[in-house]
């Protein structure tokens, strides 16, 4: 197994893509950490990668508080000891018009998606660096590449988390530290489904959101863990400061003629 005997960190692990990436490390080995906001989802992620032979544990952590971020962090310390691993994956999505936005939409998804993602690695950083080599792997989105109408507060959090992960790639590579960042698309999961079912023809969306990718399909929360763990592993050693984009061909297109117009597009919350 590619990471034995290693510690992983990953925010966000309840549901969806933090939960995938989770399952994949523990199979690969890794004792993970499942720092997310909601209890049930935290113990639940466990019960199930424990039931499949893997080792996990839940801290009940909000990485919009840097207090929560800390506490999570100390208990870390407490029981491991150490960071190889760690998954900046957290994140929510809040698609409005620059006229309905309001201050609080803006400071609820700056200080999670943005400011979470630096206080967790600064906290997290003094167990990183108890080993010669660690990985930091930051879960961005391909709206940083390009986006769609009223992402402005979502995209900004985005591409501002590709800047972040160059510069501390520069800042961390001293102390043996790797940071990539990871920019998804459409991904399957309950989110995303639910979404689906909430249309008003939810066949005919689903085909339109098949019909977006160069692939037949869209990701899966598997896929985006199978990349994770090519990330944290050895065989990337020589990867860090990149973006990686698994969209399934998405983001390729110049154009797109399935939908009239973005406004569906901004109702998912798994884009």
């Amino acid at each position: 197994m590619k990471l034995c005997n290693q510690v992983a960190l990953i925010t966000g692990a309840g549901n969806g893509i933090g939960r995938g990436i989770a399952q994949i490390l523990a199979k690969e080995g890794a004792t993970v950490i499942i720092a997310t906001i909601v209890k049930e989802e935290g113990e639940q992620t466990v019960s199930d990668i424990c039931k499949e032979g893997g080792n996990a544990y839940f801290i009940q952590t909000d990485v919009s508080s840097e207090k929560s971020i800390i506490d999570m962090t100390k208990k870390v310390n407490e029981q491991f000891g150490t960071i190889h691993t760690l998954v900046n994956n957290a994140g929510i999505t809040v698609f409005k018009s620059i006229e309905e936005a309001t201050i609080e939409d803006w400071n609820k998804v700056i200080n999670t998606n943005l400011r979470g993602m630096y206080f967790v690695t600064k906290h997290a950083l003094p167990l990183l660096k108890q080993n010669k080599k660690s990985s930091i792997i930051n879960i961005s989105s391909n709206h940083s590449k390009c986006t769609i109408a009223d992402s402005e507060m979502y995209t900004a959090t985005k591409t501002g988390i590709n800047g972040m992960t160059r510069a501390m790639a520069i800042s961390l590579g001293k102390y043996g530290i790797r940071v990539n960042a990871i920019c998804p698309g459409f991904t399957n999961t309950s989110h995303h489904q639910q979404w689906i079912r909430e249309q008003g023809a939810p066949e005919e969306i689903e085909k339109k959101v098949l019909d977006l990718h160069a692939a037949d399909r869209i990701c899966t929360p598997a896929d985006i863990g199978k990349l994770a763990l090519y990330l944290a592993s050895d065989d990337s050693e020589m990867m860090t400061g990149s973006e990686l984009l698994i969209d399934g061909g998405a983001t390729s297109y110049l154009f797109h003629t399935t939908f009239e117009s973005d406004e569906i597009l901004t109702k998912t919350t798994d884009f």
